[in-house]
């Protein structure tokens, strides 16, 4: 078992321009994405046809209280105008307790913005009805209540961010670990594939040398990227990180079991370069890696998502940090890419033992 882990290993680092290639793609492509929509604000126009100029003017400044939404108050008639144009996607229309949506096509910033300018007029309406009532507020309490708080701004870039470096650092590292397997392709090929599978040698020591060596590949690119990308973005997350690892390693485990499938299925190595990053990009691309699965409407695609590795990764460990979720509360996402593990490794290793036809 050993001795197959490390004879591997002498292969990657005789040769290691293709881990080397991917991870600094990977720390570029995320720099570049995140840095993008880390630096570009939103922008919300509004406009009133209840409130008069200077009541309007004061709530805008109100609600420019962030470095991330930026609301501009302008004319009705030109706003409509603007949307029917298609010059921009949305825009608010203020009264005095309440709020109303002008949408011309959905997008990713609009549950945060609503989510947003709701707490405001939520918290404005609760304070004026105490007011009104005159009710008193309890000027002594007995013991102090601890409170944590975030504002909603920092946790949607935080959100974003996390999103970013975990979807592309998943895209990269399935290359690297599928690609590396096209050296179990050209043993297939030459025939020694088969000279293993029929010695003395354990097929377990076999198999789990070969699997162990993948499976380390794929931690140590995830674990160097999260490392660097989280110092360079400056994520500091509350966050269950020993839920984040058993998330990571079960979606390894996983996509090195689909990688074990694949070779298994094709008989030249021409054939799984063809088919790796067709494959590697659909899933990731089904799988919300590049962008929020929330703007995709298709029901049939957002069901298909459900079956990418890559989206039960990435969603497990975003709404474990979202919703602050225990260790027993994120086992979902875990046991779905265990199962997943469990049918490509079976299927895969089936095929994998079949003799194949050598070149005389």
């Amino acid at each position: 078992m050993w001795t197959v882990f490390l004879m591997q290993w002498k292969r990657v680092i005789n040769k290691p321009t293709l881990i080397l290639l991917l991870l600094g793609m990977t720390i570029l492509m995320v720099n570049v994405v995140a840095g993008t929509q880390g630096n570009s604000g939103v922008t919300v126009n509004v406009y009133s046809d209840v409130l008069n100029q200077e009541d309007l003017a004061e709530k805008v400044t109100q609600l420019n209280q962030n470095d991330t939404i930026h609301f501009v108050a302008k004319d009705a008639e030109k706003i409509s105008d603007d949307i029917r144009l298609d010059k921009y996607s949305y825009a608010l229309s203020f009264e005095e307790d309440n709020y109303q949506l002008l949408v011309g096509r959905e997008t990713a910033n609009l549950s945060l913005i609503t989510q947003y300018v709701s707490r405001f007029y939520s918290e404005n309406n609760r304070l004026n009805a105490i007011g009104e009532t005159g009710q008193a507020i309890p000027s002594q309490i007995n013991e102090p209540i601890k409170l944590t708080t975030k504002s909603l701004e920092n946790i949607g870039s935080e959100i974003v961010d996390l999103s970013v470096v975990l979807g592309l650092t998943f895209y990269f590292t399935i290359f690297s670990i599928l690609y590396l397997m096209t050296n179990l392709v050209e043993e297939k090929k030459n025939g020694i594939w088969n000279r293993l599978i029929f010695s003395p040698v354990s097929k377990t020591k076999i198999y789990v040398g070969h699997l162990l060596f993948y499976f380390s590949i794929g931690v140590l690119q995830v674990l160097i990227s999260m490392v660097i990308l989280m110092n360079m973005l400056s994520l500091n997350l509350d966050i269950n990180y020993a839920v984040v690892i058993m998330i990571i390693l079960a979606f390894l485990l996983s996509i090195v079991s689909l990688g074990i499938l694949l070779t298994a299925l094709v008989k030249t190595i021409s054939s799984l370069q063809v088919i790796i990053p067709i494959v590697t990009t659909s899933m990731a691309m089904l799988g919300g890696a590049f962008w929020p699965l929330q703007v995709v409407d298709n029901q049939f695609l957002r069901s298909v998502a459900e079956f990418m590795p890559i989206k039960q990764a990435i969603y497990g460990i975003v709404e474990s940090f979202i919703q602050n979720k225990s260790f027993l509360d994120s086992m979902q996402p875990v046991g779905i890419l265990l199962i997943m593990s469990l049918l490509f490794m079976g299927i895969g290793i089936n095929l994998m033992e079949r003799v194949t036809e050598s070149p005389i």
